[in-house]
C-alpha cells in the first residue's frame, strides 16, 4: 500500500529492537519471525558463512565471541570494525545496525505485505551528531529511502501519552535497558515536548544484573558440588558452560518479576575435572536479584 504519512517506529536497541506500526489510534508491535516481539541486537556468521540475526546470534554469542556481536550500537559514529574471524569479513557498527534492521523490516514485509520506505527510528538522548548520522546511514544500507530519528525520552513520552491537563509541566522519562541506562527531563510546554537535560551510563544495564546472578551465586553452587578447576568466567576452558549459565539467568530473572522463585534446571552443564557429566539445579529467590540489582539501581539514581 502507498503511505502518505510514516506509521512506521523502530527501536533500535543496544540489547533487543522491535518494530511498530500505527494504525488509527493503535499501535501494534510486530512480531518476529519467532513469533516475538522483539528481536535480541546480535549478529552471528555461522559456520556456513550465513549471516544471522536475533535469538540463535545471541545464545552463541559467549560461547563463539569470535564470530557473534553485540552492543555495536554503543560504538556508531566510531571507527570501530568487528570482524568475524572464521569468514574474514569486517563491519562498521552501522553494518551490523543495518543487519538488524534489514531483520525487523523484513518481519513487517512477511507479516503485513508490505515493503517499508520509511520509519522513524530511536536514539538516545545522549546520542551526539556523528552518532546520529552513522543511525540514519545504518536506515539507507538496510533499505529505507527515508529515516527520521526521535530521541528515546521523547518517544517514550508520546507512546505513553500523559494526558496531563497541567501546562508548564515536568516529566522524567528512566529507561534502564538491557545494555544501557538513560535518563531524561522532560518539559511540556505549550503543547510542545522537550528534552531539558539528561544524563546515561553506556555500560549499565539489566546484563549486569545477570552476570552479578551468574558469578554471585550459580558458579559458587557449582563449585561446591563439583570439582571444576578455575571454573569462572573469562576461562576459555569454560566458556560454553558460562553461557549455558548467562542464558539461564536472564531468564531465571524475568521469572522473579513475578513469582517469588524460579527453578534453574541445565541437564548438562559441562564435565568436571574426571569427565563425569554436570547436571545443575538451582532456586533463583526473588529477595536474592533484589539484593544484587539494588546497587546498581542506586548508581542509577545518583545518575
Amino acid at each position: 500500500m502507498d503511505r502518505m504519512t510514516i506509521d512506521y517506529g523502530i527501536d533500535l536497541g543496544t540489547t533487543n529492537s522491535a518494530i511498530a506500526v500505527l494504525g488509527g489510534a493503535q499501535v501494534e508491535v510486530i512480531p518476529n519471525n519467532e513469533g516475538l516481539d522483539y528481536t535480541p541486537s546480535v549478529v552471528w556468521i555461522d559456520r556456513q558463512g550465513g549471516l544471522v540475526v536475533g535469538r540463535v546470534a545471541k545464545e552463541v554469542l559467549e560461547s563463539d565471541p569470535e564470530n557473534a556481536y553485540a552492543e555495536f550500537k554503543l560504538q556508531m559514529g566510531t571507527a570501530t570494525e568487528y570482524r568475524f574471524e572464521r569468514s574474514g569479513r569486517t563491519f562498521k557498527p552501522e553494518d551490523l545496525s543495518a543487519e538488524v534492521l534489514k531483520s525487523l523490516r523484513a518481519d513487517a514485509r512477511q507479516r503485513r505485505g508490505e515493503e517499508l520506505q520509511a520509519a522513524v527510528i530511536t536514539v538516545p538522548a545522549a546520542f551526539e551528531l556523528h552518532q546520529c548520522e552513522a543511525t540514519n546511514r545504518a536506515a539507507q544500507l538496510a533499505g529505507f529511502a527515508q529515516s527520521r530519528l526521535l530521541q528515546e525520552p521523547v518517544a517514550a513520552a508520546l507512546a505513553y501519552g500523559f494526558q496531563s491537563q497541567s501546562d508548564k509541566v515536568f516529566w522524567m522519562a528512566y529507561d534502564l535497558g538491557g545494555g544501557t541506562f538513560d535518563a531524561a527531563i522532560i518539559q511540556v510546554r505549550d503543547g510542545l515536548i522537550q528534552v531539558v537535560n539528561h544524563g546515561g551510563d553506556n555500560h549499565l544495564g539489566g546484563k549486569l544484573i545477570d552476570w552479578a546472578i551468574v558469578e554471585e551465586l550459580l558458579i559458587p553452587a557449582i563449585t561446591r558440588a563439583h570439582p571444576l578447576t578455575d571454573f569462572r568466567r573469562g576461562n576459555p576452558k569454560w566458556r560454553a558452560a558460562i553461557a549455558k549459565l548467562k542464558n539461564a539467568a536472564e531468564e531465571a530473572k524475568i521469572r522473579v518479576s513475578r513469582d517469588d522463585s524460579a527453578t534453574i534446571w541445565i541437564e548438562f552443564l559441562c564435565q568436571d575435572n574426571q569427565g563425569r557429566p554436570v547436571e545443575f539445579e538451582y532456586v533463583l529467590r526473588r529477595a536474592d536479584v533484589e539484593r544484587l540489582a539494588e546497587p546498581l539501581i542506586l548508581r542509577s539514581i545518583n545518575i
